[in-house]
């Protein structure tokens, strides 16, 4: 007798068996079906229908519905749900779902062609490569992008960005050189949209596929190179279970099929870095325009505007000077309410790491001093170790201050905000205070000075990414800005740090030693696996248990420990959060640690953005 295997969108690695009934003629793997589930009715994936003897199914209960009249999925990507189990520690049903879970269950479809099988006609037989195209220039993405698409004579191409925005500017371009091969999918479109789209990139040839994280699954057959702008962006990691991340993800359907990978960025993260020096990766520099100059100021007690303390005398200088020849001017900010950079008023002494040299940044509830790169925290005695001063804790702005203190300043000046609750900024203006998502205004406008407040509020926060991630920012900030006389001036504390030398000198090799130094002592990413485990909930009994569980587990296979404690923050949701991070050796077997994952119901990430 003829049984279904089914998989769910559930922490459980296993299939269930269940009867066609009188859908037998209907049940292929690939397609969605509807079944009996303990006392629940689910949804569940087909992944093979098989012979049994009669005796064997006396117990099987009958499959309820069935969704889809052909397979949703091609063979490399049953093939890439089974690399997101391994690699993400999931089921692979949860895999699956990732791949197939945003697609409506009840859909028409009217391609006018014949729904194919799940196999790819994609032949191995190319060759793998990755290569980084670094740009000066955010303008100069789409010829070079357009050039590589025009280069595939006979197959599809697959293009991703971190940003529903700028995957729809791309598409609508693309449709406008290659008229109906452009086809768009994200998570934003409605679900007819999505259907459609989804049954176009599974029968269709030679498409030009457009699209945020979630194109990464586009069921392409006849892929034959993926293009991922700005690869190392945090929008393409999943914050669900499986936390997959799309770059990592399109990086081995590039493998599986063997067709090149191209990655462009405005500037490299040190992953990136590292892997281009030890020529795991080529890559392209385009010799654009001059980069926009950056320059610091030291933030010190004399040096601050008594009538703008959030400001030097020098940058007041240059803001008043910028709009009145017409200007417009960003003040760049990361905290929407005040906070503390930590460093002795009377002898200027930072508050150093005693494990590992690094600075110590303050806990949300003041307590606490936290190193970002080992974790270690230590009380906060509120006074300077070296001195014995009290006077520690320099309090900034935040960015709802800035922008009344400026309108009541210069109230002849339009003075406007723009953060990610604002949603929009006035037509007219000549300063705009925001965090970083000014960035999106930069090539619109013509900027001529942009002001960091503070560079410690960038960099004073307790992830051991957060250099990185601001010297990223500020690069891809120059590459926006359209005009090449526009000034960056970065505001601190410390302008000899090497980040601020690698920005003002523009050698980048600078800033990449450094860090590269420091991760390499202290074993985390580019030169180790870090796994960080997250468990929650309300009672702490539950939570105990699972510690001991994890610990056990840990202990057992003597890895160590290298961080245990609360997350950041420790409380979300009302769940308390308690959380563990690791280093995953050679010896690290990853389907073993899932099965514990799942049967603890704990959340666990392999290299996270944040730890």
């Amino acid at each position: 007798m003829k049984t279904v295997e089914v998989v769910f969108d559930i922490p459980l690695d296993k299939t269930f068996d269940y009867l066609p009934g009188r859908f037998l003629s209907q049940i292929l793997p690939g397609v969605r079906v509807r079944v009996p589930f303990g006392r629940q009715k689910k949804v569940g994936f087909v992944v093979s229908v098989k012979e049994q003897e009669d005796r064997a199914v006396e117990n099987y209960r009958e499959i309820i519905a069935v969704y889809d009249g052909k397979p949703l999925v091609t063979d490399e990507l049953l093939q890439t749900a089974g690399f997101i189990k391994e690699r993400y520690f999931s089921s692979f049903g949860q895999a699956v779902f990732s791949i197939i879970g945003s697609l409506p269950l009840k859909y028409e479809f009217n391609g006018g062609t014949e729904m194919a099988g799940p196999e790819t006609l994609c032949v191995k037989g190319g060759v793998f490569s990755k290569k980084y195209i670094l740009f000066r220039d955010e303008n100069e993405k789409f010829d070079r992008y357009n050039g590589l698409i025009s280069s595939i004579n006979d197959g599809s191409v697959l293009l991703l960005f971190p940003e529903v925005s700028q995957a729809e500017y791309f598409h609508e371009r693309m449709k406008g050189l290659h008229g109906s091969r452009a086809v768009l999918f994200h998570g934003g479109l409605k679900n007819k949209e999505k259907a459609e789209h989804w049954f176009r990139m599974l029968n269709e040839r030679k498409l030009i596929a457009v699209g945020t994280r979630l194109a990464v699954f586009a069921p392409l057959r006849d892929l034959e190179n993926v293009i991922i702008d700005n690869g190392h962006n945090s929008s393409y990691r999943e914050q669900q279970t499986p936390k997959y991340d799309a770059a990592r993800t399109a990086e081995f359907r590039c493998e599986y099929l063997q067709v090149p990978l191209t990655i462009g960025e405005e500037s490299l993260s040190v992953s990136e870095y590292f892997s281009i020096a030890n020529r795991a990766a080529a890559v392209d520099h385009i010799n654009g325009r001059e980069l926009p100059p950056v320059l610091t100021a030291g933030m010190t007690r004399p040096s601050v505007d008594k009538n703008v303390q959030f400001l030097t005398r020098d940058a007041v200088s240059m803001l008043e000077e910028t709009v009145l020849k017409g200007g417009k001017v960003g003040v760049i900010h990361n905290r929407k309410g005040s906070s503390k950079v930590l460093k002795c008023e009377k002898c200027d002494n930072r508050f150093l790491c005693s494990s590992c040299g690094s600075g110590m940044v303050l806990s949300e509830d003041g307590k606490s001093l936290l190193c970002r790169f080992c974790k270690t925290a230590v009380p906060f005695e509120k006074k300077c170790p070296s001195c014995g001063s009290r006077k520690v804790g320099v309090r900034l702005y935040g960015i709802e201050k800035m922008f009344r203190t400026l309108r009541e300043q210069y109230p002849e000046m339009r003075i406007s905000r723009y953060t990610a609750e604002t949603g929009g900024v006035e037509e007219e203006f000549d300063v705009i205070v925001g965090t970083g998502i000014v960035r999106k205004l930069l090539g619109s406008y013509p900027f001529q000075l942009v002001v960091f407040v503070s560079g410690e509020s960038f960099l004073n926060t307790p992830e051991y990414r957060s250099e990185e991630n601001f010297f990223i920012m500020v690069n891809e900030m120059r590459s926006s800005i359209t005009d090449s006389s526009c000034r960056i001036l970065i505001q601190t504390r410390n302008p000899n740090l090497e980040i601020y030398r690698s920005l003002r000198e523009n050698k980048p090799e600078i800033f990449y030693a450094k860090e590269l130094g420091i991760r390499k002592h202290l074993g985390y990413p580019p030169f180790s696996e870090i796994i960080k485990i997250e468990l929650k909930g309300r009672k702490k009994d539950v939570i105990r248990h699972k510690q001991e569980t994890i610990e056990a587990y840990l202990k057992e296979r003597e890895i160590e420990i290298i961080y245990s404690g609360p997350s950041f923050p420790p409380v979300r949701k009302g769940k308390d959060v308690w959380k563990y991070l690791f280093r995953a050796g050679a010896e690290f077997d990853r389907e073993e640690f899932g099965r514990m994952a799942q049967e603890t119901g704990i959340s666990a990430e392999s290299n996270p953005d944040h730890i």
